[in-house]
């Protein structure tokens, strides 16, 4: 036994260093193992959150590339309706379209066919007195002025000027705006106009007050202009009153689109308006 106290005290420095060495090399693990650690863990947030970005970015295209396919579905669909409508005129009245090889539709009211071009909104204004949409298919997708634009559920606007690739159309949401519509229950007809004041409301005005209306009922387009053919969807009425013109009815309505939120639009022409108009400027002029 003292031979071994003898070994500590002879042998205390080696063996203090021996003791301060073992004690240095074992933190020195655990700070190369911790940083380890949370380099892996580091390395492994990065590469996370690269998956997670290229995972989101595929995500968003194949979101897009279904949105396009279901835009074209219900291109189909809305004309289906419209026939569906013209096939049960005890249900309502409206236009009978049925979609052709060449993504026209048939308007059996007016015996001819309607050209339907599907586009999207790439700038849409609704904050100010004259709003106006751009819209992404110009003249080399077969645009021209005067064609009737439409949502999924319902008329937005007119184009007016149109370029080889875009062309910008003035919104229902614009004072200068006028579209002749009627009630789906009468062929009682009024001119629907903007006051520039909500862009949930419009005035249709110019209604005799004979006419059948009453809150609720659902507006189409008249189909006596060259831009919209008959029966299109336009709104609800949501108010009824006289207005300043005797033996006529102020109405407003609600139109059936959201018109701060648009995306898919559908653009319509009536091939044979151009016809219409030359027609009814040679007549205008001979008397």
């Amino acid at each position: 036994m003292q031979q071994i106290i003898e070994f500590f005290i002879r042998n205390k420095n080696f063996l203090l260093f021996l003791a301060l060495f073992s004690l240095g090399y074992s933190l020195t693990q655990k700070a190369h193992s911790g940083l380890y650690t949370r380099n892996i863990a580091s390395t492994n947030k990065i590469t996370g959150s690269v998956f997670s970005w290229l995972t989101d970015k595929r995500s968003y295209f194949a979101l897009r590339e279904q949105n396009e396919e279901l835009s074209a579905a219900n291109t189909q669909l809305l004309l289906q309706y419209y026939q569906s409508k013209q096939e049960h005129p005890d249900r309502s009245h409206g236009l009978n379209a049925e979609l052709l090889s060449n993504g026209a539709a048939l308007d059996s009211l007016e015996g001819r066919a309607l050209n339907i071009i599907q586009a999207h909104v790439i700038n849409n204004t609704y904050h100010r007195r004259k709003n106006t949409l751009t819209i992404d298919k110009g003249s080399k997708d077969g645009v021209v002025p005067d064609m009737g634009v439409s949502s999924p559920v319902g008329i937005v606007g007119i184009i007016t000027h149109v370029s080889e690739h875009f062309s910008v159309a003035q919104s229902i949401l614009n004072t200068n705006s006028r579209v002749v519509v009627k009630s789906k229950n009468s062929d009682h007809f009024g001119t629907l106009i903007w006051d520039g004041q909500r862009i949930d409301n419009l005035l249709l005005t110019e209604i005799p007050k004979i006419a059948p209306l009453s809150i609720g009922d659902s507006l189409v387009t008249d189909g006596k202009s060259t831009i919209f053919p008959r029966g299109w969807p336009v709104g609800t009425v949501t108010d009824i009153k006289p207005a300043k013109a005797q033996d006529y009815l102020e109405v407003s309505v609600r139109p059936y689109t959201d018109m701060s939120s648009l995306y898919h639009v559908y653009l319509i022409q009536r091939p044979e308006a151009q016809e219409i108009r030359e027609l009814e400027i040679l007549s205008q002029n001979e008397f």
